[in-house]
């Protein structure tokens, strides 16, 4: 490689700026790449005819989109395989515009890339009716409508007290939450497929594009930068082969040129699935700590049942079990982060996977064409080092922003804050069970005392349910400050070093996890006392400062610095 093309592709320290918005106002009007070969990926014979690679739809019918609840119903039965029928090629319709274009490979399971569709474009009524089913519990065990156990204060949280007070507790909210929560995820396409609600509308190259026809596939497929155009969204389901097969890279490269990167999302397959699991982990654990509190002070009925040493151990494994599999989760995303990383950065269309030679020599030049529109005019006699070193500077800027574009799906420490929500939900349903607890344990309380003002029983429930707060809230700190650990530092380790810092790691990890247990049974212990004292609720209140300051900056919108390419 020249040494004009070597100093090109290592200026990547500066992030340029959109491409999209360095190229003419009127280039998406009229560009149109005058491409020889045809596409025949299919095994089909090429045709002589000219093809043209175009913003444009050469045939208005070519615009095709299907909706988001066709898609993803019966758990994504669509992605079950490549090869398009009729009938798929019938679920679409003709549009003027796409919602979001769905980018992935064919390679990755069809649970992995429906899991992960549905969590981008199911998360919030998924969110929504969990919470509310949530309340509805609440509501229910509030008016005395649901069975509770009963239990005792002694032993809960981990905290010994000398005294102990009797309540009655649930599960309600959280097992109702966290049903809700993933039926809602799976079977909202097909809920809303029963009441003729298509969702938004969608690319997906099985449907939009004519599977049978070879004449109209291969015209469809040369329309693609057509749909990129016309489409809000780009979602990218991240496997292994995202970054490295020819017509994804393709896909994110043209979607980038048209300055939309601000607008590509990555969904990672690993996190959705790997957040159902950790949820189910701690649905059985919170369940099992529930009836570890049954009975009185002095009778506990599963201790008695089982023996006390056989409990203690298996709230032991059960949370190492529980801490080992989120490490091992959260070590294998950082890997995977790391090699998107080391992926963006040698992205280049020239040396991309692709089953025909003739299908890169189409996606090159259609590249080299939307970054500079004059260079499709120069004569085949010129010198051909100019197109290189125009593809090599392309790409250089295409791998800034599209980093940039990965660092805003993801976040400044590579876990999204939903996959975060989703993994924990169980928590969130908990607090709501023991908040629900503990204002029947006042009501009880209440009822054999002379009647407090309004004042004074509002002051107890806020003092309640602030405390029951601060529990979950710096437990969730506390867990993602030792998520850094496995999917920032070590990833980033030399490798003659990695057993060593691994086993590190893994140590310092478990020592913040661990300290979020114990900073959650302390709040529990200060919410036992009858008489909180001042400096407990100030060093509570400035813990919760500081853990709200630290999860928004871990989640809080990612501002980047846009210089222009060429300073």
């Amino acid at each position: 490689m020249p040494n004009t093309l070597s100093s090109a592709m290592s200026s990547t320290c500066k992030v340029p700026e959109p491409i999209g918005s360095l190229m003419d106002d009127d280039i998406l009007e009229d560009l149109q790449l005058d491409l020889g070969p045809r596409l025949g990926a299919d095994g089909s014979p090429r045709t002589s005819n000219p093809s043209k690679l175009s913003l444009q739809f050469s045939d208005k019918s070519l615009c095709r989109g299907v909706g988001v609840t066709k898609v993803l119903r019966r758990f994504g039965k669509l992605f079950n395989g490549s090869a398009g029928t009729v009938e798929d090629y019938q679920l679409g319709q003709e549009v003027h515009k796409v919602s979001a274009f769905i980018t992935h490979n064919w390679s990755l399971n069809r649970w992995k890339k429906c899991m992960a569709l549905c969590c981008y474009f199911h998360i919030v009524p998924a969110f929504v009716v969990s919470v509310v089913v949530q309340l509805f519990f609440f509501v229910l065990v509030l008016a005395d409508k649901l069975p509770l156990m009963r239990a005792d204060y002694r032993d809960v949280d981990g905290i010994d007290l000398a005294h102990s007070r009797e309540f009655h507790v649930g599960c309600w909210c959280m097992v109702g939450g966290w049903l809700a929560f993933w039926l809602t995820l799976f079977l909202w396409a097909d809920v809303a497929a029963m009441f003729g609600r298509s969702g938004p509308i969608v690319f997906v190259d099985k449907v939009c594009i004519d599977q049978v026809s070879i004449d109209r596939k291969a015209q469809g497929i040369l329309a693609i930068p057509a749909w990129l155009a016309c489409s809000d969204t780009l979602v990218a389901v991240f496997s292994d082969e995202l970054l490295v097969k020819l017509w994804t890279c393709f896909e994110l490269c043209t979607f980038v040129i048209l300055g939309k990167t601000d607008k590509i999302r990555v969904e990672p397959a690993l996190l959705s699935y790997a957040s159902f699991f950790v949820s189910i982990y701690l649905v059985v654990i919170v369940i099992w700590n529930q009836l570890q509190t049954l009975g009185d002070s002095t009778n506990k009925e599963l201790e008695l049942a089982l023996g006390i040493e056989f409990t203690v151990t298996v709230a032991i494994l059960g949370y190492s079990g529980l801490f080992l599999l989120i490490f091992a989760v959260l070590a294998h995303w950082g890997r995977v982060c790391h090699r998107i990383h080391k992926q963006v950065h040698e992205l280049d269309i020239r040396t991309a996977n692709c089953f025909d030679e003739a299908d890169r020599a189409l996606v090159v030049q259609a590249l080299q064409s939307l970054g500079d529109r004059h260079i499709f005019h120069r004569k085949d006699s010129e010198d051909q080092q100019v197109d290189e070193l125009a593809i090599a500077e392309l790409t250089v800027a295409i791998r800034s922003q599209l980093e940039n574009a990965i660092v805003r799906s993801l976040g400044f420490n590579r876990l999204p804050f939903k996959y975060l929500v989703a993994s924990l939900l169980p928590l969130l349903g908990d607090m709501l069970d023991y908040f629900a607890a503990d204002v029947r344990h006042q009501q009880l309380v209440a009822s054999q005392r002379e009647p407090e003002t309004i004042a004074d029983t509002l002051r107890q429930v806020a003092t309640s349910f602030l405390l029951r707060v601060s529990q979950p809230l710096l437990a969730i700190s506390l867990f993602c400050l030792g998520a850094l650990v496995p999917v920032i530092l070590l990833p980033n380790c030399p490798h003659k070093w990695t057993r060593r810092l691994h086993l590190t790691g893994l140590v310092l990890s478990l020592f913040l996890w661990f300290l979020a247990i114990f900073a959650y049974a302390l709040v529990g212990y200060i919410r036992l006392q009858e008489v909180v004292s001042d400096l407990n609720w100030v060093l509570l209140a400035a813990a919760d400062v500081i853990a709200v300051g630290w999860l928004y900056f871990l989640y809080g919108p990612v501002q980047l610095k846009r210089v222009r390419s060429g300073s």
